[in-house]
């Protein structure tokens, strides 16, 4: 039994030229992509329809630096519903001074071992 398509639209932001995508699914079997002009748009659309994911940089406490926040980065897309969930999470780290760019200060965010919190600038202790 095959259900009705709907159609989906999207701005591509695969690549700098932003292409309008229109994706045709039925229910949640996605059945084509259109729009696109190299395969990241068609690869940013799958995975757009089937996982929405987003990257998250914030900043966390730091103590014994110079400056009270330290840069951070999730080291991949976190889903989308959850992203102010884990700025929540990320920001009740508290980092200790000194701090290398690429220290990870938290592994396994939300249980998925690629999720890591990753110190994006370096700070000395003073």
């Amino acid at each position: 039994m095959s259900g009705a398509q709907e159609t989906k639209e999207l701005v591509c932001v695969g690549c700098p030229v932003g292409c309008p995508l229109q994706l045709t699914h039925e229910g949640t079997k996605l059945v084509e992509v259109h729009g696109h002009e190299c395969n990241r748009g068609a690869k940013y659309a799958k995975q757009e329809f089937k996982d929405p994911r987003r990257g998250l940089a914030t900043t966390v406490i730091i103590e014994g630096a110079r400056w009270a926040r330290l840069p951070v980065k999730v080291s991949n897309p976190v889903p989308k519903g959850r992203v102010l969930e884990a700025a929540r999470l990320i920001h009740a780290i508290v980092a200790k001074a000194p701090v290398s760019v690429g220290d990870v200060l938290l592994t396994g965010l939300f249980g998925e071992e690629n999720l890591e919190v990753v110190a994006t600038r370096s700070m000395e202790r003073v």
